[in-house]
């Protein structure tokens, strides 16, 4: 006895795809997700805090004064907004650094500190930088500490008569008016070394002193902080999850199983083109404004009628008179009649199947 041979499901074509695109979906995303799971843990990748560090500055002086028959004291402190130039001895300042860690740490540091002279000459409102004169007061130090912090204190005796002085003789000499000042510069370089990462830290702080002027002015950012947070990119790996195991199994399975029914028991449906219904469509859609349609055929003299090859050569002869295109559709013969009518000449194309 033969076997009945089964005969195959037709599937519209654009079903099949759509089935074929979700299955194919499905087993892209099953298989990452079963691979993932199966074959290592999932590798996270995020910032973090390793360290953080703060650079503090400060300076405190005092101005000691010659004698003199106008001030009584013989030192002003800092509370003065302004000192006279030519009743000033010197000045005793002191520079002072703290670097503040949060955590331990062998730090290598090295500072300096130098004086420079800065001349400004100011043309039509623009200041222009003329004069530029540098002394070393401080060769580089290096030191290193184990610990989270260290501080840097340093004292110096200014005596700037000579350093005045120069300013006026460039003035009479070179015949030109400058701004001059005087700028004390603390350069520190630290460098440590956390979870193999290095950190650099390169802080520069400064304290002003007017020159050759009739008052001197001490200005500078005291009690100035900065604090600067290192992070770090830290690799965390979780555990494999049994829910994303059966998640990604499930898919794989129900993926596998679309492919295997489209493709054994479903066959594509061939379906017929209407050329006909589809030239028609398209001249309806073209020219939908144009086009009037009727109810039944159009009674003409058929001596007065004159037959177009083409469905172009209507819309020209409808847009050259200003006439509408009536359309009548044969439903038993498949014909579509598009005629423009003028002064008893009918202007005729018909479209069969």
């Amino acid at each position: 006895m033969r076997a009945v041979k089964k005969s195959k499901i037709k599937m519209r074509k654009s079903t099949r795809y759509f089935y074929i695109a979700l299955a194919s979906i499905l087993f892209a995303i099953s298989t990452a997700i079963v691979f993932g799971n199966f074959f290592g843990g999932k590798t996270d990748k995020t910032k973090e805090e390793i360290y953080s560090y703060t650079n503090n500055f400060n300076y405190d002086y005092k101005v000691n004064l010659t004698e003199n028959k106008y001030i009584d004291e013989t030192t002003l402190d800092m509370s003065e907004s302004a000192y006279i130039t030519d009743l000033m001895d010197n000045i005793d300042i002191n520079l002072n650094y703290h670097y503040q860690a949060d955590k331990k740490s062998t730090i290598k540091y090295t500072y300096s500190i130098k004086a420079v002279l800065n001349g400004v000459y100011t043309k039509d409102g623009e200041e222009q930088k003329i004069w530029t004169k540098e002394q070393v007061l401080k060769e580089p130090t290096e030191n290193t500490v184990i610990d989270e912090k260290f501080n840097i204190t340093e004292n110096l005796v200014l005596n700037l008569k000579d350093q005045n002085q120069l300013v006026k003789d460039f003035e009479q000499e070179i015949a030109i008016s400058i701004d001059a000042t005087y700028n004390l510069v603390l350069d520190v370089q630290t460098n440590t070394q956390i979870n193999g990462q290095q950190v650099d830290n390169h802080h520069i702080s400064t304290v002003s002193i007017d020159l050759g002027k009739k008052t001197t002015t001490i200005k500078g950012e005291n009690n100035k902080s900065d604090t600067q947070y290192i992070s770090q990119e830290i690799e965390q790996t979780s555990e494999s999850s049994i829910f994303a195991k059966v998640v990604g199994i499930i898919m794989l399975v129900v993926s596998i199983c679309i492919f295997k029914y489209i493709f054994v028991k479903t066959v594509p449906m061939n379906k017929t083109r209407n050329e006909f219904r589809l030239e028609l469509n398209r001249i309806l859609r073209l020219c939908q404004d144009k086009i009037v349609q009727v109810s039944s055929n159009l009674e003409v003299d058929t001596t007065n009628v004159i037959d177009v090859r083409d469905f172009g050569e209507i819309i020209k002869v409808s847009e050259e008179l200003f006439k509408p295109i009536l359309y009548w559709i044969s439903s038993r013969d498949d014909e579509a009649w598009f005629t423009v009518m003028s002064h008893g000449v009918t202007y005729r194309y018909i479209l069969k199947k």
